[in-house]
C-alpha cells in the first residue's frame, strides 16, 4: 500500500462500511424532484422533504405542510452548500427562494417514471442513462466563449476538485477564443445533475511575443513562445497520425482501452525535424476520455446511497478520504509522462501533464532540458484508452511574464436577470456563486484596448458536488468500494470487461444525455 497507509484504509473502511450498512434496507427508497411551482400536497406526500435552495442550502424537515402564500412550513435541519449543520427548528420557507423539493417515498413505479420524475428532464436523456448509467453526463463547471464561429465550450474548471477538501484553483488557456470586440462575454454553466461551488472566475491577459504565442505550465506559470514547431511524425500502434496534433481542432488521437487492465500503458514517439535553437518546450493539446468519468461513478455507486452526501460534508477531510479517491482513482492510472532523448540516446523524464476532465481540450506548456537538434525525439508514455491527444507542438521558450488579471463588469443569470451578487462572487468579494443544474450565467469581461496582442486564460476556484443516481445504488458493494483503495491493481483488472462492454457507445451516451443544451 505505497499510496495510502495500513491505518488510513483502515478508518476509511470504517467509515464506508458504516456508511453503506447505514443504508441497507428491505425497501428500495425512491427519490423524486420537483420544481416549486410544480408542486403540490399531492406530489409531496413523502415522510421526509429536502429542500434545495438557489444557494446551495438545503432543509431536511420531517415534519411539514405546503402553506399559502406560496411557502413551505415545517421542522427539522438546515444545511449550508457544504453539508454542515447551520441550525435546527421550526422553519417557513418561501417558494422564491427554492430550486427543488426532494421526496423520499418507497415506491414500485417502473424504473423509467421514477427517473422521469427524479430528474425532470427529457425522456431522451432517461433512456440513454437508463441504458448506460455509468455514462450519464457529469462535468465541473462548463465556460463558453465565442471562437469566431460561435459559442463554444472552452474551459472546465477545478475537474478533480470533488468535494470540500479538494477545492483547488484552476488555470485554463482559452486558446481558441477569439473575443469580437473589448466585451469579452463567457457562459459558466452547470449542464449536469451536481452542486457548483465557484469561489471565483477571472480573465488573465498575458501579452503575446511577436508570431508567438502564451502557455502555461502545469504548476501554473506564463511563458512567451515562439518557433511554433509541429511533429514531423507521431507513431503509436496504428500508425503515424501526425497530422491529428497539427492543430487545435478537435481531431484527436485517442486509443481503446486495455480489455484486461485499465491501466494498461502505451508510448508514442514524437519526432520534430530542424528544432528550434534555445530552451525549448513541448506544448500539449489534451483530454481525457470518460474512462476516468466512468470508475468515478463506478466507485460512488459501489459506496452507496449515502455516499454523496457524507462527501460534501468533508470539509476539513480529516480522514483523508477525497484526497485517497484523487490519487488512488486518477493517480494509479497515471499521468502523461513527457521523456526526451539526450545526446547518449538516453530517455529523461521532463515532465508530465495530468489534468482531469473530459469535456475541454486543455493546452500546456513542459520545458525541456534537452538540447535542440537536427532531430528531437520525445516519447509520451500513457494509459491506454484514457487520453485524447489534439495537438502538439515544439517551441522555443521566451521569457516568463505575469498575466493582467480581469474580473467581470457584469453577470446576466439566464437570458436577462442582471445579478450584482453573481458579480460580485465571481469577482471574489461576495462569497462562492452557487450553481444548480440547469444554471447559465453570461459574464462580461471588459478587456484592454490590446486585447488582441494578448493570450487569454480563465483562472477559476471552486469545487463540486456530484448527485448520486438512483440507477448506480443498485450496485453497492463495500467490498468493491474499499478495493480501489487497498487493492488498486486488482480494482482496475476487474473493472476492464465492464468498461469494454459500454466503451463503444459510451461517448454517444454521454454526451446525449446532458441535462441541459446552451
Amino acid at each position: 500500500m505505497s499510496a495510502v497507509s495500513r491505518s488510513n484504509l483502515y478508518r476509511w473502511s470504517i467509515a464506508i462500511l458504516f456508511l453503506l450498512a447505514s443504508g441497507c434496507a428491505t425497501n428500495r427508497v425512491d427519490r423524486r424532484i420537483y420544481r416549486p411551482a410544480a408542486a403540490t400536497p399531492g406530489d409531496l406526500h413523502s415522510h421526509y422533504l429536502k429542500v434545495h435552495m438557489t444557494n446551495g442550502d438545503v432543509y431536511v424537515l420531517d415534519k411539514w405542510s405546503l402553506g399559502k402564500p406560496a411557502e413551505v412550513s415545517g421542522e427539522g435541519k438546515l444545511f449550508d452548500y457544504n453539508r454542515h449543520l447551520m441550525q435546527s427548528g421550526k422553519f417557513t420557507i418561501p417558494f422564491k427562494d427554492i430550486a427543488l423539493f426532494e421526496t423520499n417515498d418507497v415506491s414500485p413505479q417502473p424504473q423509467i417514471a421514477v427517473m422521469a420524475l427524479m430528474t425532470g428532464v427529457s425522456l431522451a436523456m432517461t433512456i440513454y442513462c437508463i441504458a448506460n448509467p455509468k455514462a450519464c453526463f457529469g462535468s465541473c463547471p462548463t465556460f463558453y466563449a465565442w471562437d469566431g464561429k460561435r459559442m463554444q465550450v472552452l474551459a472546465e474548471g477545478f475537474s478533480a476538485s470533488i468535494a470540500p477538501a479538494l477545492e483547488e484553483r484552476d488555470i485554463d488557456a482559452l486558446y481558441r477564443a477569439k473575443p469580437p470586440s473589448r466585451n469579452l462575454e463567457v457562459w459558466i454553466t452547470n449542464e449536469a445533475l451536481e452542486t457548483h461551488v465557484i469561489r471565483y472566475a477571472a480573465v488573465l491577459l498575458a501579452r503575446r511575443p511577436d508570431k508567438g504565442r502564451v502557455f502555461v505550465t502545469p504548476s501554473g506559470k506564463f511563458y512567451q513562445a515562439n518557433s511554433i514547431c509541429p511533429p514531423a511524425s507521431a507513431m503509436g500502434d496504428e500508425g503515424d497520425f501526425s497530422q491529428k496534433l497539427a492543430a487545435v481542432d478537435g481531431n484527436e488521437r485517442f486509443s481503446s482501452a486495455d480489455s484486461t487492465d485499465l491501466a494498461s500503458r502505451e508510448e508514442i514517439l514524437l519526432k520534430f525535424k530542424n528544432a528550434p535553437e534555445g530552451r525549448l518546450g513541448l506544448v500539449l493539446g489534451y483530454r481525457q476520455t470518460l474512462l476516468t468519468t466512468f470508475l468515478f461513478y463506478q466507485e460512488l455507486a459501489y459506496m452507496g446511497s449515502h455516499t454523496g452526501d457524507w462527501i460534501a460534508g468533508l470539509k476539513q477531510d480529516q480522514m483523508g478520504f477525497a484526497k485517497a479517491i484523487k490519487s488512488q482513482l486518477w493517480g494509479a492510472l497515471g499521468t502523461i509522462e513527457i521523456l526526451a532523448q539526450d545526446r547518449d540516446g538516453q530517455w529523461i523524464k521532463q515532465g508530465e501533464v495530468s489534468e482531469v476532465g473530459p469535456i475541454a481540450t486543455n493546452v500546456e506548456l513542459v520545458p525541456l532540458t534537452v538540447s535542440s537538434s537536427k532531430e528531437t525525439s520525445i516519447k509520451l508514455r500513457l494509459t491506454r484508452g484514457l487520453w485524447r491527444l489534439d495537438y502538439a507542438a515544439l517551441v522555443r521558450i521566451g521569457n516568463e511574464i505575469e498575466p493582467m488579471r480581469v474580473f467581470p463588469s457584469s453577470v446576466v443569470r439566464g437570458d436577462s436577470v442582471v445579478d450584482p451578487g453573481a458579480k460580485d462572487k465571481l469577482s471574489g468579494t461576495g462569497g462562492p456563486l452557487v450553481t444548480l443544474p440547469g444554471d447559465k450565467y453570461s459574464a462580461l469581461y471588459r478587456l484592454p484596448d490590446n486585447f488582441r496582442s494578448c493570450e487569454l486564460f480563465l483562472d477559476t476556484k471552486g469545487y463540486y458536488l456530484e448527485w448520486m443516481r438512483k440507477e448506480w445504488e443498485k450496485e453497492e458493494d463495500p467490498e468493491m468500494a474499499l478495493m480501489m483503495f487497498g487493492r488498486p491493481a486488482t480494482f482496475f483488472k476487474l473493472l476492464a470487461p465492464e468498461f469494454k462492454k459500454i466503451e463503444p457507445r459510451i461517448e454517444q451516451d454521454f454526451w446525449s444525455s446532458k441535462y441541459v443544451e446552451h
